[in-house]
């Protein structure tokens, strides 16, 4: 459809629609303004001082202009006031000294409203004319306010016969003015231009490109005082006819365009719109009820666009240190200490710390005799942060029919004080709040976006900013759901260098993180590193002492059955090959393991030790995090007394129980007591550990 061609002596829009009714989504509200008529048409508004001014064919009794074959009139500018909290019901007529008996408008104002560019027929002093010549192009023309009287009309100097240039829009400071030309050099059809104001002048107008234009028509563009581009285009995928959209720039760059929600765009034509700065309300155009009409909205729920993945904060690293002293192991020992109230022996060590925070890292040798600080080995302090980001707290995977709990309150965003939470939960519901909840009636893979806003600054706008988060949901507990990734390479997140922390991670899909962090202490001395260990499974003679609602004890000797043993061994290698965020939890349950400090008394008591308490919250998190997780929480003990059984079955239990009283499900527990065969010359060595593992996800 090339409707804009036939502006010049037909009516701007075909009126062949049929009657759309108006309502309210969880987007937007929208209503007719109360002036439109049925029989004529209303388009194009634009700001001017308490109300907007827009195009119509409604007849006026001033003097007589040209018609179309229709009997329709051309079009003229018209203004209505702001009435209360809405338009007022009687337009009139801008200025009688800007009127022709050709087309004039659409227009825009800049200078505190002393200003207008306005498009019209380049040649406007014929008396007479042939109502099918195409050949008197538009053009834009500038006036100046003097009093209450409009200056005679100046030329926009890349006015042409040859070619149409028409449809202004002004930025806020006046130095940017966006137009519409069928020029040649352009995409096709229609396209958007900018020229820019350079020492009083309008430098020679620029294609904006083929991130804006296409090979369709691209009209009606409006700058907002924030510096978003609305169009019109029928050439971007949209519902039907024109639609519109939005665009920023971005490091000189214009970003992918933004289809506007319905009820703003329907499968009739849509367009000319115009906002407030931060696109909250507004006025648009479409033919939906059979003419061209002028609606208002007010954005009820912001959309959100080009959203962030969320970046997995690592607390968990491999410490050593290359320069460390070589010791007598018969009388001395290597001792790191984390500076969180944990104390790991070895030249290595794995940590995971509960949070972000500043900590003092210690690497000690220790004089077995005395249990004294032999030698301060290193020392160092480093601050460990949370990316700066939108974060969606929520499981990974879910039942169908199940209330899942989504939180915003891990958000980082310092600089920034937000002020509303937006959420979108990919079924085509939304909701609002820091702390919400929704249930799926479906399975499948769904796009959870967080969208936040920022209060408004000094000059009224806000910051908006969006995160999203793949969710899993499934229909029965035993379903695992497969994520899938597209076979191509995604953005890397460039290091950052605060101080002496580097960063660098590294999306492989959309759900998986693979963490690479080097933390260089400030000796040069000490080096944090993210471990990126080999999971092995251990298949040494163990008993296992079922400690669940099993009837009968089931008694296994691995070490019996060589050849089983290595089925199962590649069949559970195999398996996290194909799950590597099972592999991940994997390796933090090890790390938990070796770090979780206890006794049978204070376990069986569930008083559990300072260092103890942000292992478990950890743990509870995990789960917490992947409902399809089960864990199995076994006791390693070295006698084959029945006491110890007895007491290690009770304390892996009580951790048990720790867990299942903060939310998690029963059935996803399992507890085991393992028989530990130790080495000649051992048989006094505590060598009593507790392992958690994962089951199944």
């Amino acid at each position: 459809m090339n409707k804009f061609f036939t502006i010049i002596l037909l009516v701007l829009f075909t009126l062949i629609s049929s009657f759309f009714a108006n309502g309210q989504t969880a987007n937007y509200e929208v209503n007719s303004t109360s002036f439109c008529s049925a029989q004529d048409d209303e388009y194009s508004s634009a700001y001017y001082k308490d109300g907007i001014v827009f195009c119509s064919n409604r007849r006026t009794d001033l003097f007589v202009t040209f018609s179309t074959p229709e009997d329709k009139e051309l079009f003229n500018m018209f203004y209505v006031p702001v009435q209360g909290d809405s338009l007022g019901k009687s337009p009139a007529i801008l200025a009688t000294e800007l009127m022709t008996n050709f087309n004039d408008g659409p227009a825009c104002f800049g200078s505190n409203d002393s200003v207008i560019i306005f498009s019209r027929n380049n040649e406007v002093n014929n008396k007479k004319r042939d109502s099918k010549d195409d050949k008197n192009t538009l053009g834009l023309f500038t006036s100046h306010l003097n009093g209450i009287v409009w200056s005679n009309p100046e030329p926009f100097e890349y006015n042409s016969l040859d070619h149409h240039v028409t449809m202004p829009s002004l930025s806020e400071d006046g130095s940017k003015l966006f137009f519409v030309s069928d020029m040649s050099g352009g995409f096709g059809g229609l396209d958007i231009y900018l020229c820019e104001k350079i020492n009083n002048t309008w430098s020679t107008p620029q294609n904006l490109g083929a991130e804006i234009n296409t090979n369709g028509d691209e009209s009606f563009p409006f700058i907002s005082a924030s510096g978003e581009l609305f169009f019109a285009s029928d050439g971007h995928k949209g519902l039907g006819g024109l639609d519109i959209f939005s665009s920023k720039m971005i490091d000189g760059e214009w970003q992918e365009v933004l289809h506007i929600n319905t009820p703003i765009n329907s499968k009739f034509d849509d367009f000319g719109l115009i906002t407030d700065r931060n696109f909250e309300k507004g006025y648009f155009s479409s033919n939906r009820n059979a003419s061209d009409d002028i609606f208002d909205f007010k954005t009820m729920f912001p959309q959100f666009t080009n959203c962030d993945t969320i970046k997995e904060n690592q607390y968990c690293f491999l410490f050593y240190d290359e320069y460390y002293t070589p010791v007598d192991t018969a009388t001395s020992y290597y001792e790191w200490f984390f500076g969180d109230g944990v104390k790991v022996k070895g030249k290595e060590a794995e940590h995971c710390y509960v949070g972000p925070g500043k900590y003092t890292v210690e690497l000690n040798i220790i004089d077995k005799r005395t249990g004294e600080v032999f030698m301060r080995q290193t020392n160092y302090e480093f601050e460990l942060l949370d990316f700066e980001q939108a974060y969606i707290s929520c499981v990974d995977e879910a039942l169908t029919k199940n209330q899942i709990n989504f939180e915003a309150s891990k958000t980082n965003l310092p600089s920034i004080n937000l002020e509303k939470y937006f959420w979108d939960f990919g079924d085509g519901i939304l909701d609002e709040g820091i702390s919400v909840s929704h249930s799926y009636d479906k399975a499948g893979v769904y796009n959870v976006v967080l969208g936040v806003l920022s209060e408004k600054d000094s000059l009224g706008n806000r910051k908006k900013i969006c995160v999203e988060k793949n969710l899993a949901v499934v229909k029965n507990p035993t379903a695992l759901m497969r994520m899938k990734s597209e076979n191509k390479p995604h953005n890397k997140n460039n290091p950052s260098t605060d101080g002496d922390f580097v960063v660098q991670q590294e999306l492989y899909d959309s759900f998986i993180i693979q963490p690479k962090l080097i933390h260089i202490a400030s000796d040069a001395r000490g080096i944090l590193k993210a471990f990126d260990l080999v999971f092995f499974e251990s298949f040494e003679k163990e008993k296992y002492f079922i400690n669940s609602n099993i009837e009968e004890s089931e008694e296994i000797d691995l070490n019996s059955n060589p050849a089983k043993a290595l089925a199962l061994e590649s069949l559970l290698n195999s398996s996290r090959k194909s799950n590597a965020k099972l592999h991940s939890i994997e390796k933090e349950l090890q790390v938990l393991s070796a770090q979780f400090q206890y006794s049978f008394i204070e376990v069986e008591k569930q008083s559990f030790s300072e260092s103890a308490t942000p292992i478990l919250n950890r743990l509870l998190e995990i789960l917490l995090s992947n409902a399809l997780l089960e864990l199995k929480i076994g006791y390693h003990v070295n006698t084959q007394s029945k006491q110890s059984f007895d007491r290690a079955g009770k304390a892996t239990q009580s951790i048990a129980d720790y867990l299942i009283e903060r939310g998690v499900e029963k059935f996803r527990l399992r507890t085991a007591v393992y028989e530990i065969t130790n080495q000649l010359g051992e048989e006094n060595k505590d060598t009593n550990s507790l392992e958690f593992k994962a089951i199944k996800e």
